[in-house]
């Protein structure tokens, strides 16, 4: 049947760059990205559960009317998870709709309906709420992790409900942070003080020096090896460079692709692709 004037076909779904974070719309931060891919490498490694975290601008231009049926034709056409055991799961976040969802893989029974609701209400939508829409994510997928994935997949019974985060436990990455920040500058400073009396081997005349990070180091975190320490001279020009091992914290930029594009934490599923898991609608959804 021909469309109603005016009206725009459906595009296609998106395909995913990464069998474990497509952040489309550019909402996680370079920290959290890299927790998230870390632990969804550690499921499949540990018990060959597939999760994906998915963050889309917009999916109105994908026809679905409701998010639920986007979220389950989204994780079908990918295949998350394997074919045989259909135990994968996906977290969507569609900032502008204001919308999240959990879609769970078919093995998942009513049971796990219910906690990924209660992950969905006490994790997620506390902290999307108040802007904090990386920290959601954050905290939400590695409740998934923990309290659906991993007991279906080891045979255990899913923990205690203690879904919320205590108000310290999301000061510590920030303390551990500035430990480590603070610790690698004292250390560039101690080695400056302890070359401040170096002298120019050609002219004799006291030199400048600082540490510049080497090119393989990613920006955003501490580069503790490759570090160059640069040499100059003011009075004659001459110039030196070494390569140090002090710990330096790098700048992270803005929240850019380039910032987020980990080397090594990328691929949660471990390969190619997806397994061609199939999903029959469970999970929660939510809005704030």
């Amino acid at each position: 049947m021909a469309a109603p004037p005016g009206a725009q076909a459906a595009q296609p779904l998106p395909a995913y760059a990464h069998t474990s974070v497509n952040d489309f719309a550019g909402v996680l931060s370079p920290q959290d990205t890299r927790t998230i891919d870390e632990a969804l490498i550690a499921l499949h490694r540990d018990t060959g559960v597939q999760g994906t975290v998915v963050t889309l601008e917009d999916r109105s231009r994908y026809g679905d009317a409701s998010l639920d049926a986007f979220a389950k034709r989204l994780f079908n056409a990918w295949g998350v998870g394997a074919a045989d055991r259909n135990d994968g799961f996906m977290v969507l976040l569609i900032p502008a709709a204001r919308e999240a969802r959990i879609e769970l893989g078919a093995a998942y029974g009513r049971d796990r309906d219910i906690r990924a609701g209660a992950i969905m209400e006490r994790v997620m939508l506390p902290s999307l709420r108040d802007g904090q829409m990386s920290q959601g994510l954050r905290d939400g997928t590695l409740a998934v992790i923990n309290s659906i994935a991993r007991p279906l997949a080891t045979g255990t019974a899913p923990p205690p409900h203690k879904l919320g985060r205590p108000w310290f436990e999301s000061l510590l990455p920030l303390a551990v942070f500035g430990v480590f920040g603070v610790t690698g500058l004292g250390m560039v400073r101690s080695l400056l003080r302890r070359r401040r009396g170096a002298r120019c081997q050609q002219c004799g005349a006291k030199t400048t020096e600082r540490i510049e990070p080497a090119p393989g180091n990613l920006p955003g975190g501490i580069a503790t090896a490759g570090n160059i320490l640069l040499r100059s001279c003011p009075a004659c020009g001459w110039t030196a460079r070494e390569t140090v091992t002090t710990p330096v914290m790098l700048p992270a930029g803005r929240w850019g692709r380039n910032e987020r594009g980990f080397r090594g934490f990328r691929g949660g599923g471990g390969g190619g692709g997806f397994g061609g898991g199939r999903s029959g609608g469970g999970g929660a959804s939510g809005r704030w």
